[in-house]
């Protein structure tokens, strides 16, 4: 009992995840202002944000559907805090089985459509809009991330991620052969995550928050959780498909090339943010099923005859 409370709450549960996502946060933005050439925030400044969210009054519009609205983030929470404890962190995972990496995509999948009930459920046009944005947002990038993500698992010839390390381990990062994959992997995680410059659900010059316009205080902090925690799952689920995983025999030495790796990914995702603009619902439906799913399709037949 005590060592399953170990893993839900310490590690790789929510406190290990939150300090993931607090060191992510800050990375994140620190890239970002130096690369506008501003000196960013301090290191306490994602804590103090948190602090402050839950500290204010917690409001919603009349009209609204109150309960609803309190359920989703608290239901996104939990589903990317149980995806957390399924992927590996440094080859290590709890839990591991076949068809573990199908349960972890579906369960980062809840806090997306989460996002566009939050739009529905609220009165305001702009939520209305950006749920409605987030929806086909969802549709244009999530059919070449789940086809980039199965490459690895085709490859690995089993759909358990510890398997497809495992694997990868005696082959090599699957990334040296599915380079392809690798980077739609990386634009459909930025579409998840609604990072620049695929934030169109939540464009402040359009939109202004989009579903979470009438989100206030811990509502809104729950739902600030629920998407920098993603964003760790995601990277994590990333690199042990794609990056690979060589145990070294030396723990210390494994915890220091995961960090590596994920710094790697972290600073990736900044640059993307920070290089390109934004794009057009109307391009990204067009990217998406005109240019990314082809491309996902090719990626994985010549997966398919790689395995063959």
């Amino acid at each position: 009992m005590f060592e399953v409370l170990f893993y839900l709450l310490i590690f790789p549960g929510f406190l290990f995840l939150y300090l993931c996502s607090w060191l992510f946060e800050f990375l994140d933005r620190k890239l970002l202002a130096r690369f506008q050439r501003r000196i960013g925030p301090p290191w306490y400044q994602p804590l103090a944000d948190l602090i402050k969210l839950f500290s204010k009054e917690d409001l919603m519009p009349q009209g609204a559907n109150e309960v609803v609205a309190i359920a989703l983030p608290i239901v996104s929470l939990c589903a990317v805090l149980t995806a957390g404890i399924y992927v590996p962190v440094a080859g290590f995972s709890p839990e591991s089985f076949e068809g573990d990496l199908i349960i972890v995509l579906f369960l980062l999948s809840i806090p997306t459509l989460a996002y566009y009930l939050a739009g529905v459920t609220s009165v305001g046009i702009y939520s209305l809009l950006g749920g409605a944005r987030s929806l086909l947002q969802f549709f244009s990038y999530e059919v070449p991330l789940l086809i980039a993500l199965s490459g690895p698992a085709v490859l690995a010839g089993s759909w358990s991620i510890q398997e497809i390390i495992a694997r990868q381990s005696e082959t090599g990062a699957f990334l040296l052969f599915q380079p392809l994959g690798f980077l739609l992997a990386m634009i459909g995680l930025i579409g998840k995550l609604k990072r620049d410059p695929l934030d169109i659900p939540k464009a402040k010059s359009e939109v202004v928050a989009g579903s979470l316009t009438e989100f206030t205080g811990v509502k809104l902090g729950f739902w600030h959780l629920v998407m920098n925690i993603q964003a760790v799952v995601g990277i994590f689920l990333i690199i042990n498909l794609y990056i690979g995983w060589t145990s070294a025999g030396n723990p210390l030495l494994n915890i220091s090339i995961f960090l590596i790796q994920w710094l790697a990914m972290i600073l990736l995702l900044s640059t993307a943010s920070a290089v390109f603009a934004r794009l057009r619902i109307d391009q990204l439906a067009g990217l998406g099923w005109k240019i990314l799913v082809p491309l996902s399709l090719l990626q994985l037949t010549v997966v398919i005859l790689m395995g063959v």
